[in-house]
């Protein structure tokens, strides 16, 4: 046997044990976002927060920039 078809052997193996790697990564994110949401959704079921408002806590909304703010930075540097 060659030293290129053991390295084209190597290479096919560890071919392989990506792809199952890749495989089981993307089960376990699925598992973690669907208890992450579960997780979610019970704790917003006993809060006093609306659904929406529990979203914006939980993750964030894009903060709106009012000019007059921005430029008051800017001019503060």
């Amino acid at each position: 046997m060659t030293i290129i078809e053991r390295l084209e052997e190597k290479v096919t193996r560890q071919e392989s044990k990506v792809a199952r790697e890749t495989e089981k990564l993307a089960a376990y994110k699925e598992q973690l976002e669907t208890a992450m949401f579960a997780t979610f959704k019970r704790r917003q079921s006993i809060s006093h927060m609306s659904f929406e408002e529990a979203l914006d806590h939980a993750f964030g909304r894009e903060r709106q920039f009012d000019e007059s703010e921005f430029r008051k930075d800017e001019m503060s540097e």
